[in-house]
């Protein structure tokens, strides 16, 4: 498995980080289709550990899913991140 990161600053200053997991290739009508249906107990088993450890985190760093991370509906599923601050870090699993 391989896994990319693209991190953004400051986007959300005050609000937790939040972590969204994509697989590559997917296209955006599989993506609107899948939104619900993410395998997040995967992602915490398989995909974290490795995120934690290039980001240089706590492999204890503790994360909730959110089917409604990104905004008030659920169109963005993702992880919210416990005590850091200001960060969107989209993860492209290969």
């Amino acid at each position: 498995m391989e896994i990319t990161v693209r991190v953004g600053e400051q986007e959300r200053r005050y609000s937790k980080t939040r972590i969204y997991v994509s697989p590559v290739g997917e296209t955006v009508m599989e993506n609107i289709m899948n939104r619900r249906q993410r395998p997040h107990t995967f992602y915490r088993k398989e995909v974290l550990p490795k995120l934690f450890s290039q980001l240089g985190w706590s492999a204890d760093t503790k994360v909730k899913w959110s089917q409604f991370a990104g905004c008030s509906c659920p169109c963005s599923p993702g992880f919210v991140v416990e005590n850091t601050y200001g960060r969107n870090i989209w993860v492209d699993v290969a």
